[in-house]
């Protein structure tokens, strides 16, 4: 039978197609890990993806979520020459051409990375108190606006996770 067939009770043979089965693969796995999030699959002229929807999730953990959704992306795109490379295919589980993993950042999150920068750094007495108006602040040492102060700091790029590092687990703690 193919992946995500299975029975009914009127003994017809459902068959499940290969973006749903994908889904419902990684909505497993995310809840047996105890990752929170949706999952929704989606077929279109030309290919099929698997999007995936977490919020507040700290780089490790997001990356663990990417390397395992990975596996059922049967290829990539290359921008350079304009191809669709199929560079994944396997025949033993289903497989979609695109997969989207989305981590949000929620109010809350804004608000506490961008406490940590105004406390935790130096040069930031003018900062704004309130996460929402940190897009309108540009800071001169970091040479940047605090909406990508905090985007960094989320995505765990900026100083080596310094954010993530100085909370020590509490936010892993309660993204699990």
């Amino acid at each position: 039978m193919p992946f995500g067939a299975f029975m009914r009770s009127d003994k017809m043979a459902r068959v499940m197609s290969n973006h749903a089965a994908a889904a419902a693969m990684v909505r497993r796995w995310m809840r047996e890990n105890g990752f929170v999030g949706r999952v929704n699959a989606d077929s279109y002229a030309g290919g099929s993806s698997v999007n995936i929807y977490v919020q507040d999730l700290p780089p490790a953990r997001l990356e663990e979520l990417e390397n395992y959704a990975g596996q059922f992306e049967y290829g990539h795109f290359d921008g350079m020459i304009d191809l669709y490379e199929y560079s994944n295919v396997r025949e033993d589980i289903p497989q979609v051409r695109f997969v989207f993993v989305n981590n949000e950042i929620s109010a809350e999150m804004r608000q506490r990375i961008w406490d940590f920068f105004r406390g935790y750094y130096n040069g930031m007495d003018d900062a704004p108190e309130n996460a929402q108006d940190a897009g309108l602040y540009r800071n001169q040492n970091f040479q940047a606006y605090g909406n990508e102060l905090i985007y960094r700091a989320f995505r765990g790029g900026y100083m080596q996770n310094e954010f993530w590092n100085f909370v020590n687990g509490v936010v892993e703690e309660e993204a699990a």
